[in-house]
């Protein structure tokens, strides 16, 4: 009979043979053939050994196993951000060390409190809201909204949420990573800030050219209008009436040059006459105008403390200001009853209480005059109070909106501060800062410098007069022979420079414009230099001060007339630049 070697080699089988010998009897295993019995004890020998190698390959396994762990819960805990399993109603179930750090709870009392406890009431809709959709359609979510820590300390976070499963089969949950953006919204507000200050700027810029373009125009018109009425007054004897309508139109004419200035304000481009102003003397003087630019239904007080200090201001400005806030004030109370307060005083001024001021970084701490206008209107909210210094913003139907914005360039150039004080329902108070002269004399040499000359002046020898408007050249050459001087004239730059090569010997001076066709002011002005480096030109203009300064940059002019300029003004200009004229000299 053969022996099959199958059955004794199989190891499944050996094992099993080998487990019922060493089951059985020591006679069973004495009994069996001592071949069987090697074999077998060999096969065990290598079933041990394959064991041991899996229990090592097993240890191996689970020491890799916890390794990964311990290097997963260090990222997951380390990471820079919140990580949070939240239930399906909004409870932690588990939460990285990170996310306990960022709401400033323990992660062992965060388990089970519900999230939107850290975020602020306003914002859980918003949570909620993404939440629901994650729930319902699966798809990631990502939302910013301002939450809080457990002190109650703010900041804004940013929730990127997922859907999972608690486990193979369990229920449905919300994977949510919380970052801090705090961060980011700041430098975003401040780069928004500054986007808007580049277009506040930008908008001012073309307010601006457009103001300076209408001004030169505005200008222009006046000069004629205020030099021939000044003309008449002088021709016309003192006896006639007429002369009444004539001093009407050159004051008119007046407060028109004061509003071209104004058009400029808005801009910061105007230029200022400061001399030593006493402003209760000046809101005095002012108190019938004011009383007529109110409605029937308000009442005029003024509250005027004496002894003030005086200021170093533009009049006309500071009349504008006055006006601007009256007329405003009046407007609030509109139809309805209510009183207008003007108030003057002085008030010694910290930097702390300065810097609650507008233009605060524009000022230092000093004595100051203040000016203030209060009504009983209806006041305005927060949101009308940022904006009300904004060129052309208004609350009206219909209306100019550009007084507040030309008070706060005034304010500004005088070196001052104002303060707002409004609520709904409760009227109005603006209250104007200007530093006050605390040194007499220098106030005194301010004045006694812009004094001007001698009424009966007269010059003498030939001006060129270069303008291209035909009837401003008329009135020009009017006024220079009223002054005593012989005038030839030209339509533009490029006539005044072959005039001047032609005829230079006889002329002593050039009074020219700024903006001419075929060559302007500059231009000329560097073409006549070589003709004559000695040659003596004033600049007139209708452009503001600043505007003529820097079309002649580097260059020495030697004078700047604004239009529209008085007789006096010419006078006062020409009389420190030319000889005067001798008694009986023709």
């Amino acid at each position: 009979m053969t022996k099959t070697k199958t059955d004794r080699s199989d190891p499944a089988d050996l094992r099993r043979r080998a487990e019922e010998l060493l089951r059985g009897k020591p006679a069973d295993l004495a009994a069996a053939p001592p071949e069987e019995v090697g074999r077998l004890l060999h096969e065990l020998r290598v079933h041990q050994i394959e064991l041991e190698m899996q229990n090592d390959e097993l240890r191996k396994s689970q020491l890799e196993i916890e390794a990964s762990r311990v290097r997963y819960f260090n990222l997951y805990d380390m990471a820079p951000v919140g990580y949070f399993t939240v239930s399906e109603k909004g409870v932690i179930l588990e939460a990285n060390l990170r996310g306990a750090q960022l709401l400033d709870v323990g992660r062992n009392r965060l388990a089970r409190q519900s999230l939107t406890r850290y975020i602020v009431p306003e914002d859980q809709d918003i949570y909620y809201l993404h939440r629901k959709r994650l729930l319902e359609t699966g798809v990631r979510q990502v939302c910013e909204l301002r939450m809080c820590r457990q002190d109650g300390s703010p900041f804004w976070g940013r929730l990127e949420m997922g859907a999972a499963r608690d486990g193979e089969n369990g229920p449905p949950v919300c994977r949510t990573i919380v970052s801090d953006i705090t961060e980011n919204k700041r430098v975003e507000e401040e780069k928004r800030n500054l986007e808007l200050q580049v277009q506040r700027v930008q908008k001012l810029e073309s307010l601006g050219v457009l103001a300076g373009g209408i001004a030169h125009d505005f200008n222009n018109l006046l000069m004629v209008v205020l030099g021939h009425a000044e003309i008449a007054i002088q021709e016309i004897p003192p006896k006639y009436a007429v002369r009444e309508n004539l001093a009407e139109i050159t004051t008119a004419a007046q407060r028109a040059a004061e509003l071209s200035q104004q058009m400029l304000l808005y801009a910061g481009r105007a230029a200022f006459a400061l001399e030593r102003v006493e402003l209760r003397e000046l809101v005095e003087k002012m108190a019938h105008l004011l009383q007529t630019a109110i409605p029937k239904t308000a009442v005029l007080t003024l509250h005027l403390e004496r002894g003030l200090p005086p200021v170093e201001a533009d009049p006309g400005q500071i009349r504008q200001i006055v006006m601007n806030l009256v007329i405003n004030a009046s407007e609030a109370i509109g139809d309805r009853s209510g009183t207008i307060t003007v108030s003057l005083g002085a008030t010694r001024c910290d930097e702390e209480y300065l810097r609650m001021t507008e233009l605060h970084d524009h000022v230092a701490p000093g004595l100051y005059v203040h000016l203030e206008v209060t009504d009983t209107g209806i006041g305005m909210d927060a949101e009308t109070r940022s904006r009300i210094f904004e060129p052309f913003f208004t609350t009206k139907f219909a209306g100019r909106g550009l007084g507040l914005a030309a008070v706060l360039g005034i304010v500004r150039a005088h070196k001052g501060a104002l303060k707002l004080y409004s609520e709904p329902g409760k009227g109005t108070t603006f209250k104007i800062l200007l530093p006050a002269l605390e040194d007499a004399e220098e106030g005194a040499r301010t004045n006694a410098s812009s004094s001007s000359p001698q009424a009966d002046w007269r010059g003498k020898g030939t001006i060129l007069l270069v303008d291209d408007e035909g009837s401003l050249i008329d009135l020009g050459t009017r006024m220079l022979e009223h002054l005593g001087f012989s005038v030839l004239t030209a339509a533009d730059g490029l006539q005044a420079v072959k005039l001047y090569r032609d005829r230079g010997k006889e002329i002593d001076l050039v009074l020219m414009d700024l903006t001419m066709p075929h060559m302007d002011g500059a231009k000329a002005f560097d073409e006549l230099r070589r003709l004559n480096p000695d040659i003596r030109v004033v600049v007139a203009s209708g452009y503001s001060h600043e505007d003529v300064v820097s079309s002649f940059a580097g260059k020495d002019i030697d004078g700047i007339l604004q239009k529209p300029y008085t007789i006096a003004k010419l006078r006062e200009t020409l009389s420190g630049l030319l000889p005067k004229r001798l008694d009986g000299e023709m």
